[in-house]
C-alpha cells in the first residue's frame, strides 16, 4: 500500500470519528441552551406574578384604599371606646 493510500484512509478515520463527535457535543450544547433558555422564561413567569402579587397586596394597604367603605361605628370599635 502506498503511503498516499495510508493518508487517505488515516484521515477519512479522522473525519469519522470527528464530524459525529463534533455534532453530538454542539447537538448536547444547543439542547443544553434551549432548557436554560425554558428555564428562564418560567422563572420570569414566576417573577412577574410574584411582583403582581405583591401590587396588589400593597395596594390594599395603601392609605385611603378601604376607608370609604368602613361603616361608622368602625373607628369607635377599633379605639375601643364601644357605645351602646
Amino acid at each position: 500500500m502506498s503511503w498516499q493510500t495510508t493518508f487517505a484512509l488515516a484521515c477519512a478515520a479522522l473525519v469519522a470519528a470527528a464530524v459525529p463527535g463534533t455534532v453530538g457535543y454542539a447537538t448536547a450544547r444547543l439542547e443544553t441552551a434551549d432548557r436554560q433558555h425554558q428555564e428562564l422564561v418560567r422563572l420570569r413567569a414566576e417573577l412577574q406574578a410574584a411582583r403582581q402579587t405583591v401590587r396588589q397586596v400593597t395596594s390594599s394597604c395603601e392609605p385611603g384604599s378601604g376607608e370609604r367603605n368602613i361603616p361608622p361605628w368602625a373607628p369607635a370599635v377599633r379605639s375601643g371606646n364601644r357605645e351602646g
